[in-house]
């Protein structure tokens, strides 16, 4: 049987997969491009179970390597993979994340106001964002992410300013592929929202690189990178010309070494 690959990327969503990376890229990268499986109806612990899933499948892929284990975070999986490092830092070789916003709540209240400014005037949207912000509560969040999607499509702005070509190849290709799993995203959100987060760094040791794009969103680049230096001290930052989706608006050796 052939040996799986040594990193393994953990996408966003949550709900989403990696159907548009792996046409992308092909196989001209020794990635796992891993969907994370949908949430079940009924599990009453829907991102504890995404969780194990994940654990599972760095544990398949350390056992294949016969070695410790790349991770590649882009957005909500950034979330997985502080996980990860805290309960089996001892699969893991290095850590990249990749426009991963440290608090999600904020990172929606930033992207609606985003949203905003740039001109994209959705139904409801200013309403639903005010809202959120005299009170926040499952509802009104809710309400306001379904304001912020209101097809479930990924909006231009997530792209940065000079990535035209990028945006449009993924849009080209996100349109043959299936949308996100909103029910999946609901029921893993709404347990995540009230899973409390630990203020102790990470026990793992290893190399952490954090790539943030100067147009991203959803990123509040000060108040990100000191966030995630409180789970990860040892971090490097990366500020590069870019906006959410760096792995698709950059090269790989941007964010990408075989190790």
């Amino acid at each position: 049987m052939k040996a799986l690959p040594n990193t393994l990327f953990l996408h966003g969503g949550p709900g989403l997969h990696c159907a548009v990376e792996r046409e992308w890229f092909g196989d001209t990268l020794p990635i796992l491009w891993w969907n994370q499986p949908a949430s079940v109806a009924g599990d009453p612990t829907p991102f504890r179970t995404l969780l194990t899933h994940a654990g599972h499948q760095l544990e398949a892929m350390a056992e294949s390597s016969g070695g410790q284990v790349n991770l590649i975070a882009h957005s909500f999986g950034g979330q997985i993979a502080v996980v990860l490092a805290r309960e089996c830092p001892q699969l893991i070789r290095s850590i990249t994340l990749l426009g991963c916003p440290h608090n999600l709540l904020h990172a929606f209240f930033l992207f609606a106001r985003r949203l905003l400014k740039a001109g994209y005037e959705r139904p409801g949207l200013r309403e639903a964002l005010a809202a959120v912000e005299e009170h926040c509560d499952d509802n009104r969040f809710f309400a306001l992410i379904g304001a912020c999607y209101p097809d479930s499509a990924i909006p231009g702005i997530y792209f940065g300013s000079g990535s035209a070509e990028a945006r449009d190849r993924y849009f080209a290709m996100a349109a043959k592929t299936p949308p996100v799993d909103m029910a999946t995203f609901f029921a893993v959100m709404q347990e995540f929202i009230h899973t409390p987060n630990s203020i102790q760094p990470a026990e793992y040791g290893g190399d952490v690189e954090i790539i943030m794009g100067r147009d991203d969103p959803v990123l509040d680049l000060d108040a990100d990178r000191k966030k995630w230096l409180e789970v990860f001290p040892q971090a490097e930052f990366k500020l590069v010309d870019a906006g959410h989706f760096v792995h698709l608006e950059l090269p790989p050796n941007v964010w990408f070494s075989v190790s």
